[in-house]
């Protein structure tokens, strides 16, 4: 596998002053999934984890379901290339044509990602554990540190601790990628939360929803779509989490104070 960052050389200006230096960037590859041996998607993304977002990546989409669906699966990762095939899956042309318009990301067929969720009423988690996991994921967002140049995400379970975590250039592989590994390690997923770094979209939720996640907490912003999707679910959406204050747009109740 490759590296996950290179040196490239720079001019960096400070002040009135020049100076020409090498800094570390982030590596950008392009990962292919073949799909009963069709292309179905080219995803960019950062050069590591490729079973866990190729399979998040199905699993979020509504192609996936369980593992016992999979026929065969091979990484390839000179080609960073994913070949699987699943039992009872059948791809259109429109769906080829669809998933290459979407390189870095995926249009879910209409409906996906959008069930209302069946949530324990006894999940809650206080205001002060969330400001703490945030500062935890983002101890842990070591390449972050590095470069600058990657999102973050993390699953949590009820007792409060980071049992998943995941970094990449797209912030939709950083969900895929600990969804695909809680599907890899049948981690059930319907009494975790997520944290993540990046801005919260529907499209971002929707990924979410699919994984069966009721609570989302962000550093970032989440749009209007988002929040119009997370209250029809059900799913309890924060934002703007910074030191003791955060933005709850949804089904604030599972957020104690």
């Amino acid at each position: 596998m490759e590296e996950k960052g290179v040196e490239v050389n720079l001019t960096r200006i400070k002040g009135d002053k020049r100076e020409k230096i090498s800094d570390l960037v982030v590596r950008e590859i392009t990962f292919t999934i073949l799909l009963n041996k069709k292309k179905l998607v080219t995803l960019n993304c950062s050069p590591e984890k490729y079973k866990y977002l190729g399979l998040g990546f199905l699993y979020t989409a509504g192609i996936l379901h369980k593992k016992e669906d999979i026929i065969s699966l091979d990484i390839n990762e000179k080609q960073d290339l994913m070949d699987i095939e699943i039992k009872g899956v059948s791809l259109s042309s429109e769906d080829i044509i669809n998933s290459n318009l979407w390189i870095g990301s995926y249009q879910q067929p209409e409906g996906q990602g959008e069930t209302p969720l069946s949530v324990d009423a006894s999940l809650k988690i206080g205001s002060n554990l969330i400001y703490y996991l945030i500062s935890e994921m983002q101890e842990r967002a070591n390449f972050f540190k590095l470069t600058g140049g990657v999102h973050s995400c993390a699953l949590v379970d009820k007792n409060g601790s980071i049992i998943l975590f995941s970094e990449d250039i797209s912030r939709y592989n950083t969900i895929d990628k600990i969804l695909g590994e809680a599907f890899v390690k049948d981690i059930s997923t319907e009494d975790k939360i997520i944290l993540t770094s990046c801005r919260i979209t529907s499209g971002i939720l929707k990924k979410i929803i699919a994984g069966k996640l009721p609570i989302v907490i962000s550093r970032a912003a989440p749009t209007d779509r988002a929040i119009e999707l997370a209250k029809r679910v059900g799913v309890t959406l924060a934002g703007f989490v910074r030191e003791e204050r955060m933005n709850i747009y949804s089904c604030p109740e599972r957020i104690e104070v």
